[in-house]
């Protein structure tokens, strides 16, 4: 893992994988079981069992029961800024900034993953100034499941305007890309942030 760069020592890492449109669930912002990679799945699974925290949408926190009882952050605005419930810490970002809440969270630092939804990929993707943001993000794509209009797993994807533009746009640097499952053409890329730089809140 390269130098975090948060005053506490956070290392912020996203995950996704994603349809050739880059659309992270269908229309109904369901996650169709034809999306999934079972080598991609074992990959993501050691990812986040290496972190200290996780960070999700409250949607995805319901989607998916925390069978290997992680620790949690959700991301709600029906929170009352940042609090400890039996299932999670509940999180609303609009009270509480993100390094306050890492702070509070893991204050020992280390490695943070953030699985998603959209919302928690938007925040950590474009943060405000001063506060942590993405240092790698984990791109994986299935080109065998497309999904028009469905759900991106950024606001600002427009045609011509993939995920990979919105990553480069806010400064992490693509690495060398992995074929994970042949048949299927599923691929895994890790964009990460260059050395000594700070996340920025200023990219278009």
């Amino acid at each position: 893992m390269p130098a975090p760069r948060s005053p506490l020592g956070h290392f912020i890492e996203g995950h996704a994988i994603v349809s050739p449109e880059g659309m992270i669930a269908d229309a109904q912002g369901l996650f169709p079981e034809a999306l999934g990679d079972a080598e991609d799945w074992v990959r993501f699974q050691a990812a986040l069992d290496a972190c200290v925290a996780t960070v999700l949408a409250r949607a995805s926190h319901e989607a998916t029961p925390n069978r290997a009882n992680r620790l949690r952050v959700v991301m709600s605005r029906a929170a009352r800024g940042l609090a400890r419930r039996e299932d999670a810490w509940w999180w609303n970002p609009a009270e509480v900034p993100p390094a306050a809440m890492l702070a509070e969270v893991a204050p020992q630092g280390g490695r943070i993953g953030v699985p998603g939804g959209r919302a928690a990929f938007d925040l950590f993707l474009r943060p405000a100034p001063g506060q942590p943001g993405f240092d790698a993000f984990h791109l994986a794509t299935n080109p065998a499941c497309p999904l028009p209009g469905g759900r991106p797993v950024f606001s600002g994807l427009a045609p011509g305007r993939g995920p990979e533009a919105l990553l480069a746009e806010a400064g992490l640097v693509p690495g060398e890309p992995e074929i994970l499952t042949p048949a299927r053409g599923v691929s895994l890329r890790i964009w990460r942030r260059p050395e000594g730089d700070a996340p920025s809140a200023s990219a278009p």
